[in-house]
């Protein structure tokens, strides 16, 4: 078996060149790989919400890792031209995640596309450049400013030092809400400001009221009892197994709730704090039985839907995150969750416009 100590100089160097060149093939190969996966929305089959999920939690890259490479993958697909340049070196993935930002940027803020033409000559223009001579060059091109990155920082004892930037306008809010809050919050610690809010909105959004008997339900079937809602999404166990659901009609007595019942309440509070603690998005992967979890944009969505006879009865019920519950009606063949969509075709900006009225806004 060889070992690097073994080879002479002129070989260990030559092995070198050797591997990094082929570390950049597989690279732009990975990336491809990736952005074919982004199209088709194969991480939501397999239970994952967003591409960045599927990276971080199923391959193991890191928060800023996978990041990159989300960002190289979208440009690679738009600017074929990109996997060439990594190949060669002339790119890498820190670059390419910075032009990306800086472009989103300049779009949002001139309100417009920008082509792929005008993104390719943007990349020759900091080719074999260092990192800081991207920024200038970006900066000089584009005409944006880049906010502060907010860094998360994590702590032996299990802190978090969380480090963010605010405008003048969002810190003279946060400071108007320190004051209002004052007899609640009265060392005037960021921390413990933060730490206030949070529980009040957690208590706001996850508290559950005793429903009242007197009060007539909804015979609209897509309305959903705000108690039965809360249920759902922060994560209280429904079903026939765990707890009764009844609803109340006007001029009938109490009946049990089916998967073709009209919206019913259940009047009952929860019997353990467990019964509260999120869940997440109920979708499972078919083939691993892996299931999503995703705290994040969830939604309701009907098992049995409304116009094939289901209504909102607690087991006709489930928590979907928003990406899922999107996807869960694609047709047949169709690439799986993808959005059918028509997006609006906007004017392009190119580089030279900008950079002769960097103040327009259209």
């Amino acid at each position: 078996v060889m070992t690097l100590k073994t080879l002479s100089n002129e070989n260990l160097l030559a092995r070198l060149t050797k591997l990094v060149r082929t570390e950049r093939k597989i690279t732009h190969l990975v990336l491809e790989c990736i952005a074919e996966v982004d199209r088709r929305r194969l991480y939501l089959e397999r239970a994952y919400p967003s591409l960045f999920e599927y990276l971080t939690q199923a391959h193991g890259y890191s928060a800023g890792a996978a990041q990159r490479r989300i960002s190289a993958a979208r440009l690679l697909r738009e600017v074929p031209e990109v996997a060439a340049k990594i190949e060669e070196g002339k790119l890498n993935l820190s670059q390419i995640a910075l032009v990306t930002q800086n472009i989103k940027l300049a779009e949002k803020e001139f309100g417009a596309k920008m082509e792929a033409e005008d993104k390719l000559g943007l990349l020759k223009k900091i080719e074999s450049r260092s990192f800081v001579e991207t920024q200038q060059i970006l900066a000089h091109e584009l005409k944006v400013e880049v906010p502060s990155l907010e860094r998360t920082q994590q702590h032996a004892d299990g802190s978090v030092t969380l480090t963010l930037t605010l405008t003048k306008e969002e810190y003279e809010n946060w400071c108007r809400v320190g004051e209002l809050v004052s007899h609640s919050v009265p060392k005037r610690r960021h921390a413990d400001l933060a730490i206030y809010l949070a529980r009040k909105e957690i208590s706001r959004r996850t508290e559950i009221k005793r429903a009242s008997p007197q009060r007539k339900y909804s015979s609209k079937p897509r309305q959903i009892a705000p108690n039965l809602r809360k249920r759902i999404l922060v994560g209280s166990r429904v079903g026939p197994g765990h707890r009764k659901y009844t609803l109340l009609e006007k001029g009938k007595n109490r009946e049990k709730c089916n998967l073709d019942s009209n919206p019913g309440k259940d009047s009952l509070k929860p019997t353990s704090e467990s019964e509260l603690r999120p869940r997440g998005c109920g979708y499972v992967d078919p083939l691993t039985g892996r299931r999503c979890g995703s705290r994040h944009f969830l939604q309701i969505d009907h098992i049995r839907p409304v116009h094939a006879g289901g209504g909102n009865a607690p087991e006709n019920l489930r928590a979907l995150c928003s990406a899922h519950n999107r996807g869960r009606n694609r047709k047949p063949g169709a690439h799986p969750f993808r959005s059918q969509k028509k997006l609006t075709a906007q004017a392009p900006i190119t580089t030279s416009e900008r950079k002769e009225n960097p103040h327009s806004e259209g």
